[in-house]
C-alpha cells in the first residue's frame, strides 16, 4: 500500500454505481465525483436497470442508492446491491421516520440526506475512504471484550484491518509486529498498562503525524479528555457513543494523517513527474555520499538531459513537453532499482544516484535506458514525436557530493558537445 492511499491514481479503478430515479441528481453526482475524485461512474434509474448492471457486480467498488425508487418503494434496491457485496451509501429525501429506521437497520455504510449539499460532501469523503483506505490497519485496545465488540460493530462497515489487544502491554507487542498500524483506539483503565501509559510509550517512537490515537472512556470527569490529549492522543470519545460518531472520528483521523503525509511528501516530490525533487536529492545524496566514503562503497551520479527539449515545446506545445516529462519519469521508476535515487533536477534535467555500482555497469544501465527512450513514441493531441537523452556520469568521490554532481554535469555538457544522444563518463 502506498502509505494510506492504496488505489487512488490507479488506471483500473472500479466504478461508483449511482442508483436514483432523478436525472438531475444523477448528473449532479457524476459531476461532483468526477470533479472532486475523478472516479469512474455508472448509473441506473430503477431496480430493473440496476439488476442488469449488477450482472457484472465485480465492476463496482461502492454504490450510492436512493431509498425509494418507482419499482422499489421499500429499499429493495439497497438489498440487491448489498447481496452483491457492494458497500452502500443510502440516499434519502424522505421524512418517513419508519422507513429511515428500517433502512438504517440494513448493513449500509452510511446514509446522506439529498436535500443537504453538505451531506453530499460527506458522501465524497466516504467514497474516497472506501477507494483509498481499504485495508488500513487500526488497533482497538480495551480490557472489556464487550467494548471491543461494540467498537468493531461501529467500524465493521469500513474496509479496515482491525487488530485487538486487551491491555497496553499487549498493544505494544501487536504494534511492534504490525508497523503498518496507523490508528490506535484505547480505553484508559486497563490492567498491566493503562491507556495513558500506552500513549506515552507509543509517542516515544511515533509522532502524532505518524500514528493517530483516539482515547475513549466512560468517565464523566471533565479533565479526562484533557489528560488524554496532553499525553499525546489526537482525539477523545466519551462512552457510550453512537456508531456514526466512531465512524466519523476514525475517518477524520486517518484522513488527517494522509493529508499531513501528502504535505510532507509534496516538499520533496516533483508534482509533474512524481519523482523526488532537487531538495530530496541533496538531502539524501549527501548522506549516501558520506556513508559510501565511510564504508568504501561505490556510487555513480548520472546527470541526464532531454535533447532539444525547447524545440519540443516550441513545435508541439508545452502540453506535449509535460507529457514527455511524465512518461520519462514513469520509465525511470520502472527501469531503476528502488535503492537508486531518481530525481527531477529541474526543467528537462534529471539526476540519478546509482548505489553500489561501478562506472562500467552504470554505463551499461544508462545506455539501455537511453535506447528505450529513443524507442518511445509520444502521442499528444493527434501528433507524435520521439526524443533522446544525453547523459554524463561521475564516480569520483573527491571533495564533496556537490563536487560529484558538478563533475557529472561537466560530462553531460561533453555529451552535448559531442552530438547528443550518448552517455559520457
Amino acid at each position: 500500500m502506498n502509505y494510506y492511499i492504496n488505489k487512488l491514481g490507479s488506471t483500473s479503478l472500479k466504478k461508483v454505481l449511482i442508483i436514483d430515479d432523478d436525472t438531475t441528481t444523477i448528473r449532479f453526482l457524476k459531476g461532483l465525483i468526477s470533479h472532486k475524485l475523478n472516479f469512474p461512474c455508472e448509473s441506473a434509474k430503477s431496480l430493473k436497470e440496476a439488476k442488469v448492471l449488477l450482472e457484472n457486480s465485480n465492476e463496482y467498488e461502492i454504490a450510492l442508492v436512493d431509498i425509494i425508487l418507482p419499482d422499489a418503494m421499500q429499499g429493495e434496491c439497497i438489498d440487491l446491491v448489498l447481496e452483491n457485496n457492494i458497500p452502500v451509501i443510502a440516499m434519502t429525501g424522505s421524512t418517513n421516520s419508519d422507513l429511515q429506521e428500517k433502512i438504517l437497520a440494513k448493513d449500509i455504510l452510511d446514509y446522506v440526506n439529498k436535500e443537504s449539499s453538505s451531506s453530499f460532501d460527506y458522501a465524497m469523503r466516504l467514497l474516497q475512504f472506501v477507494y483509498g483506505f481499504a485495508g488500513s490497519e487500526i488497533l482497538l485496545v480495551d480490557d472489556s471484550k464487550t467494548s471491543r465488540l461494540q467498537m468493531k460493530f461501529s467500524l465493521n462497515k469500513l474496509p479496515l484491518t482491525i487488530h485487538e489487544a486487551d491491555d497496553g502491554k499487549d498493544a505494544l507487542v501487536i504494534l511492534k509486529n504490525n508497523p503498518e498500524i496507523k490508528l490506535i483506539i484505547t480505553d484508559k483503565n486497563m490492567p498491566n498498562m493503562s491507556g495513558i501509559e500506552l500513549i506515552q510509550e507509543v509517542r516515544k517512537n511515533y509522532s502524532m503525524n505518524q500514528l493517530a490515537i483516539i482515547g475513549i472512556s466512560a468517565s464523566n470527569e471533565p479533565m479526562m479528555s484533557v489528560e488524554f490529549l496532553k499525553n499525546g492522543a489526537n482525539d477523545f470519545i466519551t462512552k457510550p457513543f453512537m456508531p456514526e460518531e466512531m465512524l466519523s472520528r476514525v475517518i477524520s483521523s486517518l484522513e488527517m494523517l494522509y493529508y499531513i503525509h501528502l504535505a510532507e511528501e509534496s516538499a520533496v516530490k516533483d508534482f509533474l513527474t512524481g519523482l523526488n525533487n532537487r531538495k530530496y536529492l541533496y538531502e539524501t545524496g549527501k548522506k549516501l555520499y558520506e556513508n559510501a566514503k565511510r564504508e568504501h562503497l561505490s556510487i555513480v551520479i548520472a546527470m541526464l538531459d532531454i535533447d532539444y527539449f525547447k524545440k519540443i515545446n516550441d513545435r508541439y506545445g508545452h502540453e506535449a513537453g509535460d507529457v514527455a516529462l511524465r512518461l520519462l519519469g514513469a520509465l525511470f521508476l520502472k527501469e531503476f532499482r528502488t535503492s537508486d535515487v531518481v530525481t527531477r533536477y529541474g526543467g528537462e534535467e534529471f539526476c540519478i544516484i546509482l548505489t553500489n555500482t561501478k562506472l562500467k555497469n552504470a554505463e551499461t544501465v544508462m545506455k539501455k535506458v537511453c535506447a528505450k527512450v529513443e524507442e518511445m513514441v509520444i502521442e499528444v493531441n493527434n501528433i507524435s514525436f520521439r526524443m533522446t537523452l544525453s547523459v554524463g556520469l561521475s564516480e569520483k568521490m573527491q571533495g564533496s557530493f556537490d563536487q560529484m554532481i558538478a563533475f557529472a554535469d561537466e560530462k553531460l555538457y561533453q555529451a552535448k558537445d559531442e552530438g547528443r544522444n550518448r552517455v559520457v563518463s
